[in-house]
């Protein structure tokens, strides 16, 4: 690798010590230098601003390398937009595949979908996933392959099968019917396809400025495709084990060797659902569904969650919890207590995941906790909260001010492909409040540039265990760095954002 230089108007380190810089020196793939003159090989124009390659703390690389060759159905605004999307994947299919789609709102149309939507498919089995993945429609072929391996008269604990005046399914299924009844049906891509989605995710990361992630992985998926290439993506991944059937086999923490490329840092599990398909649980009843407070999955439903947190933490792991509702957040907080009050610390090594909504007696006791959260989730999420949760509980929406200063730990991430990974327009929602049709949506939780800009870096890293490694910019640390066309510090965020200029992993700019 040639001896490359940086140079940039501002250069950002993220180190609180020396904050700024001129220049950046990479040799060998690692930074050797701040503002030194010694020799180099080439010098990179960084433009207006360089600062650490960003950190996105939560998503699923394989689901959204996977997401990339689906029918897109974000969006879409009508059923007649909706057919014609899934219309056009059908015709473009072998007859032997399923068709597999995703992204789709309710709330752009106003209905839920059921089977009827997918008709244009035929005989041809098809599965189109709503935005947040925690609910499917399915067809009438499709229906009868799940139906022909559960029963589809019975709910599954922690899960919803919609059912019409007759009782039969509408070919709606919420949370554990999706997750349990219809993913198990739909065929594997095969060894070669998944790699090329896993190759396909990293350049769609790259181009957004991500070179490190932590990811929610299967451990199938570690060994199998993320394992054989490491050394290739070019993308830092910290994996969280979505492998979670009780009782825990925690030797699948060490199913791939760790090392800078790959490593296993965790486990995960769901305690609810989300608020735009109201599985998200909720201390009072959704407002828009006054008989309904969504739902607790999985180890909350089964109240294994405190022993698992127990278990895992003990163990050195850092454990994720899924907490979108106030009160899934609630069981969270009570379960990370049981931990400590069990002589387990639950601090550094715990993460919850989104806490979109958090009751105001809540917030103190997340002093000092990670919170993992999505700003672009309350950007799509804004419209459907204001129905949810109605003006009188709004204020415990996505409180990033609120949570910083109780005390809480802010890292930040996308979901993807829940949502696009985009630091950039993240930034703008949680420095702002914007949110989607160019609403400002609690603009009074909003926080500061610097600190949205370090929850995509240095905090990440932090929260990932991976700061020793990247996040910022200093000697020894890897020569991951973003090139942005304006300086997001001076940024007027109101009616901008910048553009990624270029992003470098290892001294290289990705392709």
């Amino acid at each position: 690798m040639p001896r490359t230089r940086i140079k940039a108007r501002r250069i950002w380190t993220g180190d609180p010590a020396r904050p700024f810089a001129n220049s950046v020196t990479v040799d060998g793939g690692t930074i050797c230098g701040i503002d030194d003159s010694g020799p180099v090989d080439r010098e990179l124009d960084g433009g207006a601003f360089v600062g650490p390659a960003f950190i996105d703390s939560h998503l699923h690389l394989m689901l959204g390398g996977r997401s990339l060759e689906q029918a897109q159905l974000a969006g879409v605004a009508s059923r007649q937009e909706f057919d014609r999307v899934i219309r056009a994947k059908h015709e473009s299919l072998s007859k032997d595949r399923w068709l597999e789609a995703g992204g789709w709102d309710q709330g752009l149309w106003g209905e839920m979908p059921d089977q009827s939507w997918l008709a244009c498919c035929g005989d041809r089995p098809a599965i189109a996933w709503r935005m947040d993945q925690h609910v499917c429609v399915v067809n009438r072929a499709a229906l009868e392959i799940i139906g022909k391996q559960h029963n589809l008269s019975v709910d599954p604990a922690g899960g919803t099968i919609a059912r019409d005046a007759k009782g039969s399914p509408t070919g709606l299924l919420l949370e554990q019917a999706a997750w349990k009844y219809a993913i198990p049906c739909v065929p594997m891509p095969d060894a070669a396809a998944l790699r090329e989605a896993a190759r396909a995710a990293a350049r769609h990361l790259h181009a957004h400025g991500i070179a490190t992630v932590g990811s929610m992985e299967y451990s199938r998926d570690l060994v199998g495709t993320l394992d054989p290439l490491r050394r290739e993506l070019g993308v830092r991944i910290r994996a969280t084990i979505l492998d979670r059937e009780w009782p825990v086999d925690w030797n699948l923490g060490g199913c791939v060797a760790a090392d800078d490329a790959l490593t296993i840092i965790g486990f995960k599990s769901f305690i609810d659902g989300t608020l735009g398909s109201r599985t998200a649980r909720m201390l009072e009843p959704y407002s828009d569904e006054p008989a309904s407070l969504g739902l607790f999955v999985e180890l909350a439903e089964s109240g294994k969650l405190a022993q698992w947190l127990r278990e895992g933490l003990a163990r050195g792991w850092s454990m994720s919890m899924h907490a979108i509702g106030d009160a899934a957040l609630r069981a969270a907080l009570d379960a990370a207590d049981a931990a400590e009050s069990a002589g387990v610390s639950a601090r550094e090594a715990l993460r919850i995941e989104h806490g979109q909504t958090a009751h105001p007696s809540d917030l103190p006791r997340c002093k000092g906790r990670w919170l993992s959260m999505q700003p672009l989730h309350k950007y799509y999420d804004a419209a459907p909260a204001r129905t949810r949760l109605g003006p009188s509980r709004m204020d415990r929406f996505f409180s990033f001010r609120q949570l910083q200063r109780a005390g809480a730990r802010l890292a930040f991430g996308s979901d993807w492909p829940i949502v696009p990974p985009d630091c950039l327009q993240a930034m703008q929602t949680a420095i702002v409040g914007l949110a989607a049709g160019g609403t400002l949506t609690r603009a009074e939780a909003s926080i500061s540039a610097e600190s949205a800009l370090r929850a995509f870096t240095c905090d990440a890293a932090k929260c990932l265990r991976a700061d020793r490694t990247c996040g910022s910019i200093g000697k020894g640390l890897t020569g991951d760095l973003v090139s942005l066309d304006c300086d997001p510090l001076a940024n007027d965020w109101h009616s901008n954002q910048p553009k990624i200029r270029f992003t470098l992993v290892a001294g290289e700019v990705a392709p």
